[in-house]
């Protein structure tokens, strides 16, 4: 019957087709839709946006059919995504909103009044363009007094979550602007938030998720993180405004939070900023843009095939959202007031149910099961395989031990599985019992590929890593953690009386307490503990406290009061063990704290310990010896071992939390948790706690790490004082949110007091002694505070006081080595003649208890080959330190030395930076020096000169330079991709006189070029740079450069000129997919003036400009070169070794010098191309022929040059 009627649609014309087909499309889909039994809506939701840049009355048209529609509905939720307000935002002086609170009612706020639910308002781009955040503030205050709307988030901040009465939806509504937003420009932005930095809201982003993993979490977000919004040119390649598709801030916005949703099921992106109607998905990611309530202008791609869709029809979208958390979404446009369906999508549930999974039926189980956490497969491993990665606790992990089988109907209280755990590394269950006691089930086998992706934030690559080589070497590194020996911390953590979880091992089936769990998890040898939550707080385990906190929590209750106190001797006898145990991951998340309130009203924290994954560890292996060289993160992996060989390292992650906790105690209060440590932990105590492993693991390793471990206790007195040494180095000091005053009083013999008073009572005092403490950060906080130093004394410690949010008043009787730092646009007292450095730096002045003083050094080979150069062997040596004022870092010096084969060259390089000489501007240093027969080449002068390369080597044109140089430089960086530099410098050079060589050809023997040469002059350089990862494969990008400089002898010689070099560099995707890509860069040296030598003029040729022809081919007074490549990603696919693209290029080059009086109609020109393989899209080896009228020329490049 069908057929016949799709027949008979052939008889009508065009436009009727189409409509009788997307009927059909729209009943199909209904009707397999309402076959699905059992299903019952759970909410509706109608989300539009850009209400406040109507033109032509059309949103009260939408509005109108949104509230109609809404009637039918028994529980709904209209959500108006972003720019409520016109253009302008909303006025920050009161005299001026009328017109703007007028819009609102007429717009938005009378119109739905009468929707059959809740209405709520986020902000978008408009809201923040005058006064931003506060504005915000002023008009969620206008919109909740005037109206039953609600609007999210509040107070200027940046998330905001809502159940909306349903037990299986979550609405996340989320202020993209805020992220996008420069906040140097927004004083008190975040004043009122919890999240005060975008690490911290990625962060909370993902526990959102992870939190509410079993329900369908909606993220309500102005910005889409997917797109197939038209762009125009520069929209696709410069991203010069921030909101941009393409911009450096909306890249590293969009692939964050798209890769973190790709980590959860059930999770719906809905944003309105683009003005049109779209659905869209990727990596199981949907994505819905609702935005054309008002003016529509931007028109989407859209593939059919992929079941997408898009539409600039004025018009919203209705989802809704089942019991089962399936779902579907609807787009309807609206004119002369009727709606009409234009789309409808299904989407699918992610989870499994429960009648999806199999289990087994436990009724007939032994008591006992032997499992491995490995196969003897994957820890047998070569000699050679064993010399380069280490030998670790490897054969630990296939052996079978004989573990009790958990069936969780027979602990107490029935615990039944309710969600999955989100680690950066373990596989976990929380379950949960009759009394909602919660607890975690960690497999003992560790995810590799949740380890990657937590590495690699902006894109998803957990599916296309699995059973790659690189899983299988994290899996492996993974056995540098004794798997069991962490078990026999239950005893000693008990005995110390340290508060822990105390896990147990045990063997996990699958069963049916796991509920949809079942699927991934089951069947391993798993560990059972008591979760470190609230729902836990009468558990013995946790001194039975009146509540359970977090870190981050714990932090901000101490910002706002000092009546809430770490226990600082348990703190420290927690931190104590964990040196003793060699356990380096000791980041926030790895502890809870129980409360007790005290009887004067304080409350007193107790450390919780969770997780003990690093405890014992083995880093042998030639290449982890290697690696610490380069990288800061393995400086902290530090093999188990009787003394410790860097204390500052292995304390690396628990340092932030040591300096916030431990403000006052002396080194006899370490000494005495030292004394504790050393008297509980007897050798009895150590052998009978590892007496509880299971037996079949007691082997030799389990006797080495007793003997460190007793080695260790009998050191730690030596490695508590390193420490402390440390830790008092440098100290930070906060006030509170209240009004504080600080009295700093300076002393003889380098002693410095520091007292905190709020409402009329000293809250804290410690003295400080210089020959300690060299450098101590005092931050304010909010509120009005006052900071007075006074006293004399000497051998002053360095403060860097840094005001907080209100009029704080400054009174330095005493400045000498102090400064004050707060915001230039901001009301402040400064009495007297304090030092001070007043600068709108959201960084600078606001207090983030991760900032710290600490400095790092890497050491990294340097290789290359180049065929003039040959092969280039060196080192290059960075250290970088950081401090209060970063920009990217305090300092950074680097060191290089290098060495070419082909010419026995070798050069050194020196260049270092120091921050914020004046705000955004770094003092930079550049030196270098190269060997005589460092090298470069030279051809002759002019555009049509020759090279035979079977009448002359390669050497003939080789000319061997010494040269020195030094230039400092005052450097603009911005953060967002614009750089200036000027740059004063001299220079040497001397060419090294050779007869039978091109310049002893050229040059006269006694020619001035063959003197030793000495110019002064001076640069100014320019960068716009947007680019992706340049050593991957990137699909769009823009680079503007401009380089301009003069030069002239001071020395006998007169040679004197002005350079400029404009370079513009494009990349240019030719399919949205990015997989066809159109790269080309264009680029001119000119010398104005006549007097000036060969090694300063415009040269061509290389892999820079033309690259079938040598380097420096060509040599005149100015150049010119366009390259060009069309770039094609021919194959994605999953090896055994990593995720890679396989590509080709083809390119093109051409290009010419000129000189003076030069006739010369020549252009030169090469063609060739290159095959490109990508690895987890970061890397790209690349390996080229290119052909010119010189012959052919090979070359290689890690990424791409252009």
């Amino acid at each position: 019957m069908v057929n016949r009627f799709l027949l008979q649609l052939t008889y009508f014309n065009l436009k009727k087709i189409r409509f009788a087909f997307c009927f059909l499309l729209v009943i199909s889909a209904t009707y397999s839709y309402a076959q699905q039994p059992g299903r019952k809506v759970s909410q509706t939701f109608y989300f539009t946006g850009n209400t406040g840049v109507d033109e032509s009355n059309y949103t009260k048209e939408v509005l109108s059919a949104i509230n109609e529609m809404s009637q039918k509905d028994e529980k709904a939720t209209f959500v108006a995504i972003g720019n409520i307000t016109a253009k302008n935002g909303f006025p920050p002086k009161k005299k001026d909103r009328k017109k703007a609170e007028e819009l609102l009612r007429k717009s938005l706020m009378e119109p739905m009044e009468n929707f059959n639910g809740r209405v709520i308002y986020t902000p978008g781009k408009n809201e923040w363009n005058k006064n931003g955040h506060e504005n915000i503030d002023d008009m969620e205050s206008f919109i909740q007094d005037n109206s039953k709307a609600e609007f999210w988030p509040n107070d200027g901040c940046v998330r905001e979550i809502e159940d909306l009465d349903t037990k299986n939806i979550e609405l996340l509504m989320i202020d993209s602007q805020w992220f996008l937003e420069d906040w140097d420009k927004h004083l008190y932005i975040n004043n009122k938030c919890d999240l005060k930095t975008r690490a911290d809201f990625f962060a909370k982003f993902k526990d959102d998720l992870k939190d509410e993993q079993n329900k369908t979490v909606i993220v309500a977000i102005h910005h889409p993180v997917l797109s197939n919004t038209k762009q125009g040119f520069f929209e696709k390649t410069g991203g010069f405004k921030k909101e941009d598709y393409y911009s450096q801030q909306r890249r590293k916005l969009r692939g964050t939070l798209e890769t973190l949703a790709s980590m959860f099921p059930d999770v719906i992106f809905v944003s309105a900023s683009d003005q049109n109607l779209q659905y869209l998905s990727d990596d199981g990611i949907p994505q819905i843009i609702s935005g054309t309530a008002g003016k529509k202008t931007r028109k989407a791609r859209v593939d059919e095939e992929d079941g997408q869709f898009a539409s600039s029809d004025h018009g919203f979208a209705r989802l809704t959202v089942y019991e089962d958390n399936s779902s579907e979404v609807e787009f309807y446009s609206v004119e002369n007031g009727a709606p009409e369906k234009l789309f409808s999508k299904i989407i699918k549930r992610q989870q499994t149910t429960l009648d999806e999974v199999s289990y087994h039926d436990l009724s007939n189980w032994p008591a006992t099961k032997k499992a491995s956490i490995y196969t003897d497969e994957e820890t047998s491993k070569s000699g050679v395989y064993n010399f380069f990665w280490g030998t670790h606790y490897r054969d630990v992990y296939s052996k079978e031990i004989e573990a009790p089988v958990l069936d969780l109907t027979k602990l107490e209280g029935n615990p039944v599985a309710i969600s999955e755990g989100g680690g950066h590394q373990s596989r976990s269950i929380r379950i949960k019992d009759d009394e909602d006691h919660e607890y975690t089930l960690r497999e003992l086998r560790k995810s590799a590929v949740r380890f990657i992706q937590s590495a690699i934030k902006d894109h998803y690559v957990e599916d296309y890593m699995q059973n790659t080589v690189a899983e299988r070497i994290v899996q492996d590194f993974y056995t540098t953690a004794h798997p069991y020996a962490p078990f026999a911390l239950n005893p000693i953590l008990d005995t110390l009386n340290i508060y822990n979880a105390e896990p147990e091992i045990y063997y996990l089936p699958k069963q049916k307490n796991l509920n949809i769990f079942n699927e991934g998890y089951g069947d391993k040898l798993y560990m059972l503990e008591v979760h470190a939550g609230d729902e836990n707080k009468d558990n013995p385990k946790f001194g039975s406290p009146d509540d359970i906190v977090s870190s981050t929590d714990l932090l901000m209750d101490m910002k706002d009061s000092k009546k809430y106190k770490v226990d600082q001797s348990a703190w420290i006898k927690a931190r104590l063990t964990d040196m003793l145990i060699g356990d380096w991951d000791r980041h926030n998340d790895q502890w809870r704290f129980s409360e007790f309130k005290q009887e004067d009203g304080t409350k007193l924290y107790k450390p919780i310990r969770r997780d003990r994954d690093q405890a014992f560890p083995r880093y042998d292996g030639l290449i982890i010896k290697v690696l610490k060289l380069g990288i800061m993160d393995f400086r902290r992996m530090q093999d188990f071992e009787g003394g410790i060989k860097n204390v500052k390292w292995l304390n690396f992650d628990g340092y932030p939390l040591d300096q916030a906790f431990l403000k006052d105690l002396t080194w006899e209060d370490w000494k005495k948790q030292v004394e504790f440590i050393q008297n509980r932990l007897t050798d009895q105590v150590i052998e009978d706690s590892f007496k509880v492993l299971p037996k079949e693991v007691q082997d030799q390793s389990i006797e080495d790490i007793k003997k460190a471990l007793k080695e260790r206790r009998d050191n730690l007195l030596e490695s508590a004082r390193t420490y402390y040494d440390y830790l008092k180095r440098f100290q930070v000091i906060t006030g509170t949110e209240d009004d504080d005053k600080f009295l700093i009083t300076r002393k003889p013999d380098g002693k410095t007091t520091i007292a905190i008073e709020t409402d009329d009572e000293i809250v804290y005092e410690h003295t400080y002694d210089k020959k300690l403490t060299k450098e101590i950060w005092i931050y304010g906080l909010d509120g009005k505070d006052d900071f007075k130093i006074e006293g004399e004394g000497d051998h002053y410690i360095k403060l860097k006081i840094i005001g907080g949010e209100n009029n704080d008043t400054y009174d330095f009787e005493n400045n000498r080595n102090a400064k004050l730092y707060d915001y230039k646009n901001k009301k402040n007292t400064v009495k007297g003649n304090s030092s001070k450095w007043l600068v709108d730096d959201y960084e600078i002045n606001n207090y983030n208890p991760d900032r710290r003083k600490y400095s790092t050094n890497t050491i990294f080979p340097a290789i290359g080959w180049d065929p003039d150069a040959g092969f280039k062997v060196g080192i290059s040596d960075t250290y970088t330190t950081y401090g209060l004022a970063n920009n990217p870092f305090q300092t950074q010096h680097k060191f290089g030395a290098a060495y070419y084969s082909a010419t026995n060259g070798f050069e050194f390089t020196y260049s270092g930076e120091f921050a914020h000489i004046f705000h955004k501007w770094n003092f930079g240093i550049e030196a270098g020096f190269t060997s005589p027969n460092y090298a470069m080449n030279f051809f002759g002068y002019g555009n049509e000169t020759t090279y035979d390369d079977d009448a002359v080597d390669r050497d003939y044109n080789r000319v061997g330079i010494a040269q020195w140089n030094f230039a400092p430089s005052l450097i603009y960086r911005s953060g967002n991709g614009l750089n200036f530099e000027i740059k004063p410098m001299i220079e040497s050079h001397e060419v090294d006189y050779k007869a039978n060589e091109a310049t002893g050809a050229f040059f006269n023997a006694n020619d001035d070029v063959f003197e030793s040469q000495v110019y002064a002059g001076g640069e100014l350089s320019f960068q716009y740079k947007n680019k992706g990862n340049e050593l991957a494969f990137p699909r769009r990008g823009f680079q503007f450069d401009l380089a301009t400089g003069y030069k002239t002898n001071i020395d006998e010689y007169n040679n004197e000129f002005v350079y400029l070099k404009p370079s513009l560099s494009i990349d240019y995707p030719l399919h949205e997919s990015g997989l066809a890509v159109l790269a080309t860069k264009i680029g001119s040296h000119m010398v104005f003036g006549d007097n000036y030598e060969f090694y300063h003029a415009a040269t061509l040729g290389g892999n820079y400009s033309l690259r079938g022809y040598r380097n420096d081919r060509f040599n005149g007074k100015t150049s010119f070169y366009q390259s060009t490549d069309l770039r094609v990603g021919i194959a994605k696919f999953r090896t055994n070794f990593i995720p890679i693209r396989m590509g080709v290029t083809l390119g093109f080059d051409y290009g010419r010098v000129w000189e003076d009086n030069d006739d010369s109609e020549v252009w030169h020109n090469d063609f060739g191309g290159s095959i490109f393989i990508n690895g987890f899209n970061a890397l790209s080896g690349n390996l080229g022929l290119y052909h010119s009228e010189d012959g052919n020329r090979v070359m290689f490049s890690l990424g791409f040059n252009f």
